[in-house]
């Protein structure tokens, strides 16, 4: 069913990046300036659209959902941003000059160090939501949602930097001042998250480190990326499908061509040669040439100069290499992680017990079985907390709400009931899970419900049943 419902999901975002292509191929026909902040709106935009597919989706646990996100945010952004910009726009306009693509690409990465920086720090929705909406709330409740934070999204991190990176890797060949572009948003991006993870976002789910697993993978097709694009873009330089035939213009020909009103003039001498129609887009040729060479140029239709004759070999061989070498870091990487534990036993640290009890760290909580239900403040507990202590309750000691209100066991008293009944560890709860805590010996007298003899620290969390059999 998992495997069904992250099919379907990808199918959407498929449709979904489809759809974004054309609005900006859409822009495109109009300005490069349009499409770029149609890419930028997408891109804003983006987040949103794929944690509303991804909640249809049935995960194990908090990490694989962010890890699901991550992976349509990530394809979503760098098919919009790179691989669409490049599909859409015509040969001879990579270099040209007026509506070119290096002007597009000045824009994107302009945008990437100035917008979102000016977005995270102005919390232009935080702000409409606490000063124009929660005034205006009909209880409490609803007031204190719109007092909330923004949720930190590592995964949402994630996929700005290599989107960043994946841009730059994509167009360094032909605009090299995307490098200092790079470094430069990478900086403000740092200080601006650092800011908000301390003085602005509210604390996420806890999640593993699958997504810096996945960011490995990511990292690695840049690499790819830069290695084939510098390639091609060595070898279709100067972008113009004009090769010299060796001949001149005739006599005829001479003179000064254009009009006042269009603002184009040039003038025709009898020294220019003559130039003939020939295709530099070794990328696009049909079967597809890879890596490039010099000697791929059609016969009779030769372009390169003596530069691209000395140094396209080396990037060839340079990208056949890097593709070679990567793909085998990903197989090795694959193996091990699939293959291997089949085979092998796990490894299993080993080592002495710290001193510190669990009661005495105070910024461990306990693990208490809740569920976040859309509208409400705090999520609400499945369990009986009569028996434990409400600190270990991660939102309950700083809060002046009492616990007990968000108690979904309240509104069954007949099986909380039912619980207290059964004091025998190992006994089945019939509904809930069932909590228990043995603090130290000097706080045994704070717990008088608890009828367990007095231990080392530590904690159980049993979770037999959740609250829907």
């Amino acid at each position: 069913m998992r495997i069904f419902q992250q099919i379907c999901t990808f199918t959407a975002t498929f449709a979904l990046i489809f759809g974004g292509g054309v609005l900006i191929a859409m822009a495109r026909d109009s300005s490069i300036t349009l499409s770029a902040i149609v890419i930028i709106i997408l891109n804003n935009l983006s987040p949103e659209a794929v944690r509303f597919l991804t909640s249809f989706e049935s995960h194990v646990n908090e990490t694989s959902y962010a890890s699901s996100v991550y992976v349509k945010v990530t394809l979503f952004r760098w098919v919009n941003t790179a691989i669409i910009t490049a599909i859409i726009t015509p040969f001879m306009y990579t270099a040209q000059d007026g509506q070119h693509l290096i002007e597009g690409i000045r824009i994107l990465f302009t945008a990437e160090l100035v917008q979102r920086p000016l977005v995270q720090l102005t919390d232009w929705q935080g702000n409409l939501q606490r000063h124009l909406f929660a005034p205006r709330s009909k209880d409490q409740r609803r007031m204190n949602l719109l007092f909330s934070s923004k949720e930190y999204s590592i995964g949402e991190r994630y996929t700005d930097v290599t989107k960043l990176l994946f841009l730059t890797c994509f167009y360094a060949t032909i605009y090299p001042a995307a490098w200092y572009f790079a470094a430069a948003t990478l900086s403000v991006y740092y200080w601006v998250d650092k800011f908000c993870v301390l003085r602005t976002w509210k604390q996420g789910p806890k999640i593993s480190g699958k997504i810096s697993i996945y960011s490995v993978y990511y990292f690695l097709l840049c690499i790819v990326t830069y290695s084939v694009m510098s390639a091609y873009n060595i070898a279709g330089f100067p972008f113009d499908n004009a090769c010299e035939t060796g001949e001149y213009l005739p006599e005829y020909y001479e003179g000064t061509y254009g009009s006042e009103g269009n603002g184009i003039n040039f003038t025709i001498s009898a020294d220019d040669k003559v130039y003939k129609f020939c295709n530099q887009n070794l990328f696009r040729f049909f079967p597809v040439v890879f890596p490039p060479f010099p000697s791929d140029q059609p016969v009779g239709s030769e372009w390169m100069s003596e530069t691209q004759l000395k140094y396209l070999p080396i990037y060839g061989w340079l990208c056949l290499g890097i593709i070679i070498t990567v793909s085998a870091i990903i197989a090795i990487r694959l193996f091990v992680r699939s293959v291997v534990p089949l085979c092998f036993r796990k490894y299993k640290s080993q080592g002495r017990a710290m001193e510190d009890t669990f009661s005495e760290v105070d910024d461990i909580k306990g693990y208490i079985p809740n569920v976040d239900i859309r509208g409400y403040e705090f999520p609400y507990l499945m369990c009986d907390i009569s028996d434990i202590d409400p600190e270990l309750i991660g939102w309950s000691a700083n809060s002046t709400v009492d616990p007990n209100s968000y108690n979904l066991t309240s509104d069954l008293p007949q099986v909380l009931r039912r619980t207290k009944s059964k004091k025998t560890i190992g006994e089945e709860n019939p509904v809930f899970s069932k909590v228990m805590h043995w603090p130290p010996s000097s706080e045994t007298e704070s717990f008088q419900n608890v009828d367990m003899p007095s231990r080392d620290d530590s904690m159980l969390g049993a979770c037999f049943r959740f609250v829907f059999q």
